[in-house]
C-alpha cells in the first residue's frame, strides 16, 4: 500500500474517483497476497497446521478485511484528503 503513496494524492487534496479505484485495487491486491498466499503457507511450514484450515481462514480475513479497508480506509482517506488540502496551505507570518 505504502509503495503507491504518491499515487493517492491524499495529502494534496487529489483523491478523487481515479484515486479511490486505484487505492481499493491496491488493497484488494495487498490483502490477496498476504492472507491468500503468505499467512497460509507460512502457518504451514512454521506450525505445520493443516492446509484446509489455514487457507480458509485466508480467505475470511481476506474477504472481511477488504471491506472493512473498501469502507472505512476510502472514506478516511477522502475525509483526510479535503481536511489536509486546507492545513498545509497556511504559511507563516513573518
Amino acid at each position: 500500500m505504502g509503495l503507491f503513496v504518491k499515487k493517492y494524492m491524499i495529502r494534496d487534496g487529489g483523491f478523487g474517483k481515479k484515486e479511490i479505484v486505484l487505492f481499493n485495487i491496491v488493497q484488494v491486491v495487498a490483502n490477496a497476497v498476504a492472507w491468500i498466499i503468505l499467512a497460509p503457507v507460512l502457518d504451514i511450514v512454521i506450525y505445520a497446521e493443516p492446509a484446509n484450515k489455514v487457507f480458509t481462514q485466508g480467505i475470511f480475513a481476506f474477504v472481511g478485511n477488504v471491506i472493512v479497508i473498501g469502507i472505512l480506509g476510502t472514506l478516511l482517506a477522502v475525509g483526510y484528503s479535503k481536511i489536509g488540502a486546507k492545513s498545509s496551505s497556511l504559511s507563516k507570518e513573518d
